[in-house]
């Protein structure tokens, strides 16, 4: 049986192929009986599953970030594809090719890590320069920040997606300086490209994107603070004024105290990184869900969860 990615499922599709198990759940039916609640995914995306009559037996036969063989056929439930599965085995990793299971980012990672160091390299104030040039110049530090997601859902929630939207971003605050020379050009650049650092910790991906125990207990926005706090005590005369600032910069870009912001955006540099970093993400994450979208009849989506609403699939 010729094997189908997520994205290529249609309804009625009989199959038997490895998945990733992103979530389990073993629930409760009415009479009794246990079901197991399933979330399996491949580079291409992820897709809900269920497995009725199940056991506990079963259930404990396997975990999360587990690769599993999987018998299924696919039907849709309100409105979304499901697959309703009939067996399913734990597999040896090594029977695997993991890259087959984790989205990548489908830009050159190189050529945009080039792009960073380029654009560090005419960051004029000597103070901002060393310490961008310090992360990007510790090869611990860059592998673990050009595989990261930016996300486990969302908008860039792939392999390399922390470094694709950090360029975006960084490339967003250049147009944005030239346009508003008020606005300090260095510190709006330093901040893009550390705003969302914490996110190395905060994410595990190894198999699969979670949030790690540092992510769940403390946020990326304390993790990258901590982080550049490390790095600035290590730059003889580094300012305090001008790391308090790229602080308020990574504390407050999510805008506001419900978006997990513990301060608002009170500089200049912080309100506009606050709204390009939202550009960047909620664009992407629009992106997404017309890539996503399962009824091409349709001028509209299903409802989304990320906009609360209905989203317009037609062009001019």
């Amino acid at each position: 049986m010729a094997r189908k990615f997520i994205d290529a499922l249609r309804p009625g599709d009989s199959l038997e192929q490895p998945f990733l198990v992103r979530e389990k759940q073993l629930r409760a039916q009415r009479n009794g009986n246990f079901y197991i609640d399933l979330d399996l995914m491949d580079r291409t995306g992820s897709v809900s599953a269920k497995m009725w009559d199940a056991t506990q037996v079963l259930f404990e036969t396997f975990a999360e970030d587990d690769f599993v063989m999987v018998k299924a056929r696919t039907e849709v439930y309100r409105k979304q594809l499901q697959l309703l599965v009939t067996a399913i085995q734990r597999i040896d990793p090594g029977d695997v090719d993991p890259a087959d299971f984790l989205p990548s980012t489908k830009k050159d990672v190189g050529v945009l890590l080039a792009r960073l160091r380029e654009i560090v390299s005419r960051v004029e104030n000597a103070h901002l320069k060393a310490l961008l040039a310090a992360f990007l110049e510790d090869r611990d530090f860059v592998s673990s920040f050009q595989r990261a997601p930016a996300a486990v859902s969302v908008h860039h929630a792939w392999l390399g997606g922390l470094l694709e939207h950090t360029v975006s971003v960084t490339e967003l605050a250049l147009l944005l300086a030239d346009r508003y020379p008020s606005v300090s050009r260095d510190l709006l650049v330093a901040g893009a490209i550390l705003h969302d650092i914490g996110k190395i910790e905060e994410f595990a991906y190894e198999r699969g994107f979670r949030y790690s125990d540092a992510g769940g207990l403390v946020g990326h926005l304390p993790l990258g603070v901590l982080m550049v706090e490390r790095r600035a005590a290590q730059l003889p005369g580094f300012p305090e004024t001008l790391r308090q600032q790229l602080a308020h910069l990574i504390l407050s870009h999510h805008g506001q105290h419900e978006f997990g912001s513990p301060v608002l955006p009170a500089t200049a540099e912080a309100v506009a990184l606050h709204h390009i970093d939202n550009i960047d993400a909620k664009l992407v994450a629009f992106e997404q869900a017309m890539l996503d979208d399962v009824n091409p009849e349709s001028r509209w989506t299903e409802w989304n969860r990320t906009f609360d609403r209905k989203l317009f699939k037609g062009r001019v």
